[in-house]
């Protein structure tokens, strides 16, 4: 008898919802997994926030703000920093980066550790020389490293190491991480400019063209 294709249908949407949760399971950061009510309470929104907490380097007065999801362990997301960095070169009064961190420990386990350790290194005010170290070391990173970078930066040695032991930034982290998933955010890197968000390692020319699209699209410009 041929099979119903009812029944068709029905095993290919199972597999589907199976695939799609699998990989949501995967990029949980360790300890955030949000609780049943802290899911329902994730209603999507379209754009980033940007607070005073976030980190944020580039233009005092910027007229094109970039936002970053992005996970230090990850390939893409160092190569979008090298690209980010040279782009950024160009535009030194009008543009801003503000970073989030969307660690994806499922394939990268270090990931979140070295979101906390960026953020314990942000309380002494060194989050982005931090920040470029783990890019820059991404190849041999280890807990021992944090360290290593952490009395680099002359960063005081207890503090950084009782708020790395205590996980006292994970808060952030996590934050950050569910925001992500609001935004139904499924690969890194991710940049938003407004609502509009771009995912992969993209290259200075993109990033460059990127930014003057946004810039041409501002009041400013519009006079």
């Amino acid at each position: 008898m041929p099979p119903r294709p009812w029944l068709v249908f029905l095993s290919i949407g199972t597999a589907s919802v199976i695939v799609f949760a699998f990989f949501v399971l995967r990029l949980q950061p360790i300890k955030t997994r949000p609780t049943a009510a802290e899911t329902a309470a994730l209603a999507p929104i379209t754009s980033p926030t940007v607070t005073f907490a976030d980190p944020v380097r580039g233009a005092a007065k910027a007229k094109v703000t970039l936002v970053e999801y992005a996970d230090f362990q990850c390939e893409a997301c160092k190569e979008l920093f090298d690209n980010l960095t040279a782009a950024m070169r160009s535009y030194p009064d009008t543009v801003r980066l503000v970073w989030k961190d969307m660690p994806n420990e499922g394939a990268h386990p270090l990931a979140t550790l070295a979101s906390i350790a960026a953020g314990c290194a942000g309380r002494q005010g060194k989050f982005w020389e931090y920040h470029d170290l783990l890019f820059d070391r991404q190849t041999y990173l280890s807990e021992d490293e944090f360290s290593k970078i952490a009395t680099e930066l002359q960063l005081n040695a207890e503090s950084f190491k009782a708020c790395y032991d205590a996980h006292d930034t994970l808060a952030v982290v996590k934050r950050d991480f569910q925001e992500g998933q609001a935004l139904k955010i499924l690969a890194t890197p991710t940049i938003f400019v407004g609502s509009e968000s771009y995912a992969g390692s993209l290259t200075v020319d993109e990033l460059s063209s990127m930014i003057k699209k946004a810039l041409a699209a501002t009041p400013a410009a519009a006079k």
